[in-house]
């Protein structure tokens, strides 16, 4: 008898511990390789700019737009609450493409311009719950989501010609904040293939914004001086689709592949620009500017556009 009481409660608690361990807290860190273009919402604003200067300069298109991200970098908290599971999710997303371009003037003169530094940084952090839905096979996940964007970079120029001028510091920087929603479906194919389509978007929510400032400071041979700071608002919407597979290596191993692409609209209202020129352009320069700026700037939204294609993987650990 007591041999079969001990056996009862040992299946007792192997039982009881199974029960545990398939309901445990998940710790999952995340890891991802995503390549492809970061597509300037810049390029085309500075264009403009140089289009409308006393000198008019053409910049050709810009160089360097590739770049390898990695995302996602980040850490997911998965408890079973209910019939589902809380999803606590954080990422880190830095894109630092090298942009550099060419910009010819009237009088002949060579401008080589370099975005030194440049990075769009992101944290975002989520909530949400996973609904499984078909007897576990598909499985809905919407989520609320706070998100930090910065972008920041120095405005290097060299101009070879007449005249010859050299950029001194002229840093940008942007930053921007605000909520966004996204849902996830993945749907089992078979025990261990999965699809799923991930969704982002601010459309919602009005409120993403922050403020910019950019200066530049330019001197010239001919012994004139450009000098220019700006300062507005900074508004970011963006929407992101995520297709592709997941494999499961093992229950806590798993490697992602897909495409993924972000559409990213910024716009600056109430752009302000203080433009100074110590020759005789400089009153020509400064409405030259006041008009530019109400045109390309402050009611202008360019896009931006990054990534395609990715990789990941995934490794959970029970806490």
């Amino acid at each position: 008898m007591n041999a079969i009481k001990r056996a009862r409660n040992l299946a007792l608690f192997v039982a009881a511990f199974a029960v545990t361990a398939a309901s445990a807290d998940t710790l999952r860190l995340n890891v991802g390789l995503w390549p492809g273009e970061l597509d300037p919402e810049l390029e085309g604003r500075l264009l403009l700019d140089d289009v409308v200067e006393p000198t008019p300069r053409l910049d050709l298109s810009w160089n360097n737009k590739d770049t390898t991200t990695i995302y996602p970098l980040g850490l997911e908290y998965l408890k079973p609450m209910g019939a589902g599971k809380l999803v606590i999710s954080g990422n880190y997303i830095r894109y630092s493409p090298e942009y550099s371009f060419t910009g010819i003037t009237t009088t002949g003169a060579v401008s080589l311009v370099t975005l030194k530094d440049f990075s769009t940084t992101d944290w975002e952090v989520e909530a949400g719950y996973e609904i499984p839905l078909l007897g576990n096979k598909l499985f809905l996940t919407p989520r609320l989501g706070f998100r930090w964007h910065t972008q920041e970079f120095s405005y290097d120029e060299l101009t070879l010609g007449s005249p010859f001028a050299i950029s001194l510091d002229s840093p940008f920087s942007g930053d921007a904040r605000g909520s966004y929603i996204a849902l996830k479906t993945q749907f089992m194919l078979l025990p261990n293939v999965s699809l799923f389509v991930d969704f982002m978007t601010t459309s919602i929510f009005p409120n993403f914004g922050g403020s910019m400032t950019f200066e530049q400071t330019v001197l010239q041979s001919d012994g004139v001086l450009r000098y220019d700071r700006a300062e507005s608002s900074y508004e970011v919407e963006f929407t992101r689709y995520t297709v592709g597979f997941q494999y499961d290596v093992t229950p806590a191993a798993h490697i992602q592949v897909g495409i993924r692409e972000e559409v990213q609209k910024t716009s600056y209202p109430g752009y302000y620009n203080l433009a100074f020129r110590t020759d005789g352009s400089g009153v020509t320069s400064t409405v030259n500017e006041i008009v530019s700026d109400i045109l390309f700037w402050d009611f202008q939204q360019q896009d931006q556009t990054k990534g395609f294609a990715f990789f990941a993987f995934s490794y959970d650990i029970n806490i």
